[in-house]
This record gives structure tokens, sequence and C-alpha cells, in this order.
């Protein structure tokens, strides 16, 4: 790609961040896999053109392994445009069931009772400048994952889904080429709501450093919230791993390796599997 277009792909936040290539790929993807110049462009241009701030969480970029990336926005950013928006005047939404007696219902909210059958979710949003609402339905089928939240709250993800549908076709120009992550198949059902301190390790390098402490006889996987022989270290070498500088992980990574664990009894440290892992699993460390 033109390094040109990348360079001037660039914009500041309201909150006066700067979004650029580099922030992106250090800070702003979700995932295990390498975006490609052109997936980081088209995000920051959706970014600059919607004023999505990705540094409190109002655009997300996602990508696994060698599939394409996933652009989805926060889960608030729809109805908060929406009640900006002047000609909104409000919406309904619910889900639509099959009861026991073979009927169908277009429920309002997203209760269902025992022993009827989730198939769908609705929507209609009403604008001041025309007479009938924007109206959309969606098909449980088309929409539902395997995954957690989906199984626990399928009445309240597919009425989502209902109502971000119907607000993109009501608010186009404020909307246009923004989804929903419960929209896509290919991206997780939790993604991280901490908003993103540039400048600090990232969750990828973290996950390294522990790997490589969990080596050293310094973390365990299967006790995550207790990094207190961690953090010993890190304050041995001047380091805060609570605060940990972004510059300052290689230096901590070359601590790390040339550091021999006084083992007592001679056993074989192993080299442990990584398991990739959520932010919270590293207990208080941001």
């Amino acid at each position: 790609m033109n390094n040109t277009a990348l360079t001037l792909a660039e914009f500041k936040t309201e909150t006066g961040q700067l979004l650029n290539v580099e922030t992106v790929k250090n800070y702003l993807v979700s995932g295990n896999g390498n975006v490609t110049d052109q997936e980081v462009l088209m995000f920051i241009e959706l970014c600059k053109a919607q004023h999505l701030n990705p540094f409190i969480r109002e655009a997300y970029l996602i990508k696994f392994g060698s599939s394409q990336a996933n652009i989805v926005v926060g889960k608030d950013v729809f109805v908060k445009r929406a009640y900006r928006n002047p000609n909104f005047d409000g919406m309904r939404a619910g889900i639509v069931i099959i009861r026991q007696d073979g009927g169908m219902d277009y429920r309002e909210g997203s209760l269902k009772a025992p022993g009827e059958t989730l198939i769908g979710g609705w929507c209609q949003v009403y604008l001041k400048d025309i007479p009938h609402p924007v109206r959309s339905e969606v098909s449980l089928e088309e929409y539902s994952k395997s995954q957690a939240t989906w199984k626990q709250m399928p009445c309240v993800m597919i009425r989502k889904c209902a109502v971000v549908t119907a607000l993109r076709e009501a608010f186009p120009e404020d909307l246009q080429g923004m989804y929903d992550a419960s929209e896509m198949k290919n991206v997780p059902d939790k993604l991280p709501e901490k908003d993103v301190k540039v400048g600090y390790a990232t969750v990828g390098q973290k996950q390294g450093i522990m790997k490589l402490a969990s080596m050293k006889g310094l973390y365990s996987h299967d006790n995550p919230k207790d990094i207190s022989k961690m953090e010993e270290f890190c304050n041995s070498k001047g380091y805060n791993l609570k605060e940990l500088k972004f510059d300052e992980v290689d230096e901590l990574l070359d601590c790390l390796s040339k550091y021999e664990p006084k083992n007592s009894t001679n056993e074989i440290i192993e080299d442990a599997d990584f398991r990739e892992v959520e932010q919270e699993q590293f207990g208080d460390i941001e």
C-alpha cells in the first residue's frame, strides 16, 4: 500500500488522542491476527468519517488468524446517536416467539415464557418527518452464534440485532458502515470495555511477559489472580508491573530471559504452553 496514504490516515479524536497507524497496530487490535495496512486504513477512515473514538471503546478492529478483519462499534453508539438526532421520535422493539399452541406473537421487550420458542426479533423506529416507522424484523437462525452470551441471553441478543438494523436504516448518515458485535459471527461476544491507555504495555505484550514469567516460575496460569512473585521481580528491577510502559517491555523481557530461578529441589522447569487469556486474568494489571 502507498505509504503516503497510511501517513495521511490519521486524525485527532474529540478527547485529544491521535489515531494513526502506530496506535492502531499497538493498542487497538483485538484478536491474535496480524492486520494488514489496508485493514488499518479502513478502520481509521471509518473512525474519521463517523467521528468514532476507539480509545473509549466506540470502535474495535478485530482479527483472528488469517481471516478478514472485522470492524465493529461499541454497544451504546447506535442508541446514543439516535437520541442525539433531532428527527428521532422514539422506538419500540421486542422478540418474535411461537406460542405453545402454535401461534406467533410479536412481543415487546425480551420476555419469553417457558415452552415458547424464540424465532426472531423486531424493532420500529419513529421519525418526526415521516408518517410511518422504519421497521426491521430479523431471524434468530441467521444471527445466533454458539458463544456464551447467545446461549444465555438469546432474547436480549436478537432484540439488539433488530434494534441496530432498524436504527441503521433510519439514520444512514449517522450510522452508515457501522455494525454491532452481535451482528457478526467471527467476533467474540465479550469485547474489552476499559479505555485504552496509550504509552503503556499492550494486552498482547503483557501476555508475552506472563508466558515467560510462567516458564520462570514467577506466575501460574492455574492461579491467574496471583501476580505477587512477578510484581516482586519487577520491583527489584525498577519496573512497575501494573504501570509498565510500552518502551519498557523489551527491557523487562530481557531481564526475565536472563533470570535463573532458585530451585532447591533441582526440578526441571518445563516450557508451559501459552494460553491466550482475558485481560482480567492478570489480576489488577490495567
